[in-house]
């Protein structure tokens, strides 16, 4: 039996959620019988009619949670067939059964609704509230993630499994682009600008570490989040510091390929793919650790305190005089670590969930 799949966050999401989830319905193919985009059974055809479709998905969501009764005469969508919600959120809209499936990131709009918009919260812990609930199969993109998930949610659910983010192909080896005032040397962060992320403190240990006199700059790449008018303004007033706003692949690429060293020294993670692409591209890396970072990257991590700005710089001037040799070891062992994370069987892996889902669904 195919399945259904709801990717309304496609309407709004530009993050590796929306990659993760086309990677997912191409690698599942004829296995999936319908994708819907809110209410919708196609994806809008320009961007105005994405944007009013995904407004009105979410003004649904809110109604849902918050004033039902103006959604009473509006039911709750029930396809014949299971359906993979590639964001618990979308449940919401649903009536979910055990047969379907729930792709979890993480539990962060619970465990830390600081690093999020407000009523955030609200809107995962009502759709957490179904999944306990209905006891759909889970699928978590770390065991970092799925733990933290049954200490709040329990273990008792048809299924659970952790199918990690496979990676995205062609980053590395397609066309570049110069980004305007970038110049090595460079240490890099990639992903959304916010407290989440962590970049104020990140700045701060930048000019703390006295690299910038030393002539390297520390570029940060990525949109807006709750709390990027903080780092953005100290990016701003810090010497060396460059905040590019979000960057195309082919920008991506240049960063990655030119930059000294990564860092990211974030306080919530669902799985870090900067990290992995950083990773790729022969990059050593500072992460905040222990925790899903460091599971992904591996035991060749630099790690620090994420709360530290002295520790967060003592890391940074680590990389920068980090020699070509302990380099080549790092990033070497980083790499081999990534095998762990092969794309091919982790799309694998979805198929065979799916496959046996939609045969128990039959039976």
């Amino acid at each position: 039996m195919p399945i259904d799949v709801d990717f309304s966050l496609a309407l709004n999401e530009r993050t590796g959620k929306l990659f993760l989830g086309k990677d997912i319905i191409a690698s599942l193919g004829q296995q999936v019988a319908r994708v819907r985009y809110g209410r919708l059974r196609a994806f809008p055809r320009n961007d105005l009619m994405r944007r009013v479709a995904g407004r009105l998905t979410h003004d649904e969501t809110l109604a849902r949670v918050y004033r039902p009764a103006l959604v009473s005469l509006l039911p709750a969508i029930r396809a014949p067939r299971p359906t993979l919600h590639l964001d618990p959120l979308s449940v919401v809209r649903h009536r979910l059964e055990a047969t379907d499936i729930v792709l979890c990131h993480d539990v962060g709009p619970i465990t830390h609704p600081q690093y999020f918009a407000p009523g955030v919260d609200d809107l995962y812990a009502r759709a957490y509230a179904q999944i306990q609930r209905a006891k759909p199969h889970m699928v978590f993109v770390s065991e970092t993630s799925r733990r933290a998930f049954q200490r709040l949610y329990g273990d008792d659910y048809a299924s659970s499994a952790v199918i990690y983010i496979p990676t995205r192909p062609g980053l590395k080896h397609a066309a570049q682009r110069p980004v305007a005032a970038v110049a090595a040397p460079f240490l890099l962060t990639v992903g959304s600008v916010g407290d989440r992320k962590n970049q104020a403190r990140c700045i701060d240990a930048f000019a703390a570490s006295g690299l910038a006199r030393a002539g390297w700059q520390y570029v940060i790449a990525g949109g807006a989040e709750p709390g990027a008018n903080v780092a953005l303004e100290r990016a701003r007033q810090t010497p060396g510091v460059v905040a590019p706003g979000y960057a195309s692949d082919d920008e991506l690429r240049w960063l990655y390929r030119h930059a000294a060293g990564f860092v990211l020294m974030s306080l919530l993670e669902g799985f870090g793919m900067p990290l992995v692409e950083a990773i790729e591209h022969d990059l050593p890396c500072l992460v905040s650790g222990p925790g899903i970072l460091t599971e992904i990257g591996g035991a060749t991590m630099l790690e620090a305190d994420p709360l530290d700005p002295a520790s967060i710089a003592a890391g940074m001037r680590t990389l920068a005089d980090m020699t070509d040799c302990e380099r080549t070891r790092r990033c070497g062992e980083a790499r081999a670590h990534l095998r762990h994370f092969a794309r091919e069987p982790f799309l694998a892996s979805w198929c065979a969930l799916v496959e046996r889902v939609g045969a128990d669904a039959r039976s």
